[in-house]
This record gives structure tokens, C-alpha cells and sequence, in this order.
């Protein structure tokens, strides 16, 4: 029991000798940062207190190698985002808090790996936008807070909202998880949504469908322009009397100027002698 004091850190490998010991308590302290590898080899921990620090960074694989662990508290900190994997093979971990942060980022994968997960606190962070992969795998899930988040209900939530309408047994989810104004995710409309269902959407040469509002729009690559990114430079460029050429992948215009390649032909090239030119 190490709480209620001032530790500011805890270096690397701080815990690698202690592998029986069975729960941890470092809540209010002012620990800012958690490293990686922090907890290495602690393959007996059961129960990870870290609530009411200031932990702002949780950098990958802190909580790497930590078989047994079923509590784990994070909440009142100032975490900003999550990280792809940052919970990995955590396969005992039964209950996660992370509620009143700042989070407003999660990677895709975060949550991997757990698949005896029952409870998630999230709520009160400053979530806007939940990625597709977000929340893959959690098949045991039985409660998830979502309250206070700001959720952004254009085109961006049709991911979650598809997940989320699956999964109504998920207690507290459907009530919590509301959008920036105040209305459900659950009680939006397919008809609204079903225009940003991602099989509407089709983009060529490289382009890739975004969310813009309650639609997707063609996100065009390189030089590529138009509604479904089907236009090159070439469409507007002036070659004056060569041939627009146009790079394939990233739809550059160049001139084609006899057999050289210019910006601009300024007149007619003759290559034969009894070719004759205006």
C-alpha cells in the first residue's frame, strides 16, 4: 500500500522482483506518466490501483505480461488518448475504469485481447469519434458507460452505431451513449444512416470514402479531382500544342511535347523534311 502520497513516477522495472505480490495501491499520488514495462513480470497481480494521479501518458506494453490481473483502476487522471493495444493479453482482466479523463482518442485494437472483460467505465471523457475497431472481440461484455462523451453523430458514428445496435443486452450502453446534443446513438435512423453505409460509396484512382456531415464524400489522392475522383490535371491543364500525359497513380499532368516531355509545347514540331508546318 503505497497511496496517499507524492510519487511523481515509477522508473522501469520498479515491481520485476515482485512477482508474488498480489495487489498494488498507488492512488493519490501525482504520478504523471506510466512507462513501459512498469509492471513487468508481476504474473501474480490481481488488483492495479491508479486512480486520483495525474497520469496524462500511458506509453505500450505497460501492462504487458500480467496474466492474473482481473481489477485494474485509471480513472480521475488526465489520460488524453489510448493506444492500439494498450491493454494486450490482459485475458484475466475482468474490470477496467478509465472514466473522467480527457480522453478523446481510441485506436483501433485498444481493447484486443480481453476476453473476460465484463465491465467498462468510460464515461465523462471527451470521446467525439469511436473507430470501427474499437471495440472487436469484447463478446463478454455486460456493462459499458458512455455518459458524458460528446459523440459526433454525422457519418463518422455509422461504425459504431451498426456495432452498437447489435449489442442492446450491453446494460447501461444504449442510455449512455448520447451525441453531442443530446440525442441517443441508438434512436438514430437507418434511413439517415444508410447513406453512410460505406457499400454507397465509391471512389477511383485512390480515393478513399470519408465522413463530411450525414454522407461520404470521395477523399481523391495526389492530382486526382472530381466527385468520385474519375478527373486528372490533365482536365484543366494547358499544354498548348503537345498532348496532356497523365502519371497513372497520382494523376500529374505532364506535356508531351513530340517525343519530350515539357510543361508546355509552345508550337508545332516538324521532324521530316517534307513535313510542312503552318
Amino acid at each position: 500500500y503505497i497511496s496517499h502520497n507524492l510519487i511523481i513516477e515509477i522508473p522501469e522495472t520498479t515491481f520485476a522482483d515482485c512477482e508474488q505480490l498480489y495487489r498494488i495501491e498507488l492512488q493519490y499520488n501525482t504520478i504523471r506518466s506510466l512507462e513501459s514495462n512498469t509492471f513487468v513480470n508481476m504474473t501474480n497481480l490481481y488488483y492495479l490501483y491508479l486512480y486520483n494521479n495525474e497520469i496524462s501518458v500511458i506509453e505500450p506494453f505497460t501492462f504487458v505480461d500480467l496474466p492474473n490481473l482481473y481489477y485494474l483502476t485509471l480513472h480521475i487522471n488526465k489520460i488524453r488518448s489510448l493506444v492500439s493495444y494498450t491493454f494486450i493479453n490482459l485475458t484475466n482482466l475482468s474490470e477496467l475504469q478509465i472514466y473522467h479523463n480527457e480522453i478523446s482518442t481510441i485506436e483501433p485494437f485498444t481493447f484486443m485481447g480481453l476476453p473476460s472483460l465484463q465491465y467498462l467505465y468510460l464515461h465523462y471523457n471527451k470521446l467525439q469519434l469511436l473507430e470501427r475497431n474499437t471495440f472487436i472481440n469484447m463478446t463478454n461484455v455486460n456493462y459499458m458507460g458512455l455518459s458524458g462523451n460528446p459523440l459526433n453523430c454525422d457519418c463518422s458514428i455509422f461504425a459504431f452505431w451498426s456495432w452498437l445496435i447489435e449489442r442492446s443486452s450491453i446494460y447501461d450502453i444504449g442510455s449512455s451513449a448520447k451525441c453531442s446534443n443530446g440525442t441517443l446513438v441508438k434512436s438514430l435512423q437507418p434511413a439517415v444512416l444508410d447513406t453512410c453505409h460505406p457499400d454507397n460509396c465509391q471512389c477511383f484512382n485512390g480515393g478513399k470514402c470519408v465522413a463530411m456531415g450525414y454522407e461520404l464524400i470521395c477523399d481523391c489522392f495526389g492530382q486526382w479531382t472530381g466527385t468520385f475522383c474519375q478527373d486528372s490535371q490533365c482536365t484543366s491543364y494547358d499544354c498548348g500544342f503537345g498532348d496532356c500525359y497523365i502519371e497513372p497513380v497520382n494523376g500529374t499532368a505532364q506535356c508531351l511535347c513530340a517525343d519530350r516531355y515539357v510543361n508546355y509545347c509552345p508550337s508545332r514540331l516538324c521532324f521530316k523534311i517534307e513535313t510542312k508546318c503552318p
